[in-house]
């Protein structure tokens, strides 16, 4: 793969090179930094400052002029779902680097302490709009803003829960929501370690002091499902790392639950593979704590993942991540935010297939390709291909020719 080189402080810098301290220089200097993947294309990135790493992103909207084989590169927004919400539910300030997310959901009760009443309509809170995220929209966008839709042969086996929550968080750092920093309503367990369990729990407190201070007040968990079991009459979600925290489903809200996400935890339940690797059930949802001291769910969404943390709707797109990952490709999964399920996205954009990458439509259906499909098979900048099980994937182009600018590698 090609080495990642960067133009800071009027020199050419390569990833490694001591990229940390020629970043907190830039940062503090608040110098421009320019990608080097393309020659003759100004390709600004900017830098944050995320607790103790300087990271460099690029500016929204543009990771689809980098190239392919960039880390920058990112699928076109018409291929996925976040072409509906960029610029109205999700806003970037390309002057601060913030965004700011507007949800479709509250995160306060309100003084007359209403039932939690989000799974009472079976349909999504936001129908299919893309002016403010629903639940499943705000988990979506946080997972591909942390870039745990990108996927290389290197991440193999290194992708625990400690680098999908560390991902998460910068991820949030840089976003507000409701007028408030996200971090602040935002909880992501940590990964428990039995040596460390009062220094964890403390830092759990700490991190929960906004539903601790008010049984009005939401908060927003994103976490693995560990289990769902009857309690009194009711049922219990117990998510990973925090088994001590179960979240009470009333009966109702329960019949609603599994209702709503039959699809989502028959796909849970299928998981096991073939050498005890499961994947994994991801949920978001919003939460108050009651004064008995357990916590109520209120908007929930359910997203599931393979034993990589990339996300699937069917059982035919986890065959297809599974089948890339396996091949040892480089590619980004797509993911559908605010889109119903009719509305046709590109389940992968392959880019290890050279100058274009290739973006992947699974073809399910045995019916003619409809209209809406054909219209994203139209679009520019991808080579699209329709695929069904048992086809094999666009050849891989091994690496891409070295450019004069490129310095060869030290043998």
């Amino acid at each position: 793969p090609m080495i990642q080189r960067y133009r800071v402080l009027g020199r050419s810098v390569a990833e490694g090179d001591d990229l940390q301290s020629v970043l907190r220089e830039a940062y503090e200097r608040k110098g421009k930094v320019l990608c080097e993947c393309r020659k003759g294309t100004e390709l600004p990135l900017y830098i944050s400052h995320r607790q103790t790493r300087y990271v460099l992103a690029r500016w929204p909207g543009s990771g689809a002029r980098h190239a392919t084989a960039c880390d920058h590169y990112e699928a076109p927004d018409y291929l996925t779902g976040m072409g509906q919400v960029r610029g109205s539910a999700v806003i970037d300030d390309e002057t601060s680097g913030e965004t700011s997310l507007k949800l479709g959901f509250p995160l306060s009760r309100g003084s007359a302490r209403l039932a939690p009443s989000a799974l009472t309509n079976d349909k999504p809170t936001v129908k299919s709009s893309g002016q403010k995220l629903s639940m499943r929209g705000l988990l979506h966008v946080l997972w591909d803003r942390a870039e745990l839709t990108h996927w290389h042969p290197k991440m193999a086996g290194k992708r625990t829960w400690f680098v999908v929550r560390r991902a998460l968080l910068e991820a949030a750092a840089s976003c507000r929501a409701k007028q408030e920093a996200l971090p602040h309503v935002l909880f992501v367990p940590e990964s428990f370690k039995i040596e460390e369990k009062e220094e964890i729990r403390a830092r759990r407190r700490a991190a929960l002091a906004r539903v601790y201070a008010s049984r009005d007040e939401m908060m927003v968990v994103v976490g693995e499902i560990k289990e769902i079991v009857p309690a009194h009459g009711a049922e219990k979600i117990v998510l990973r790392h925090v088994g001590d925290m179960p979240f009470v489903m009333d009966q109702d809200m329960a019949r609603r639950f599994h209702k709503r996400f039959a699809g989502e935890l028959a796909l849970w339940q299928a998981q096991d593979g073939p050498h005890g690797k499961s994947g994994h059930l991801v949920l978001a949802g919003s939460f108050a704590r009651r004064r008995e001291g357990t916590f109520d769910l209120i908007e929930v969404a359910l997203m599931p993942v393979t034993p990589e943390w990339l996300p699937y709707e069917t059982s035919d797109e986890r065959y297809l991540i599974g089948k890339a990952v396996a091949e040892k490709r480089r590619f980004v999964k797509g993911l559908r935010v605010n889109l119903d399920t009719d509305t046709p996205i590109a389940s992968l954009v392959l880019k290890d297939t050279g100058e274009e990458a290739s973006a992947i439509h699974i073809h399910d259906r045995d019916n003619e390709v409809a209209e809406p499909l054909e219209a994203l098979l139209a679009g520019q900048g991808v080579a699209h291909l329709l695929w069904k099980e048992g086809e094999p994937l666009p050849a891989r182009v091994s690496r891409p020719p070295r450019r004069s600018w490129e310095r060869p590698e030290a043998a």
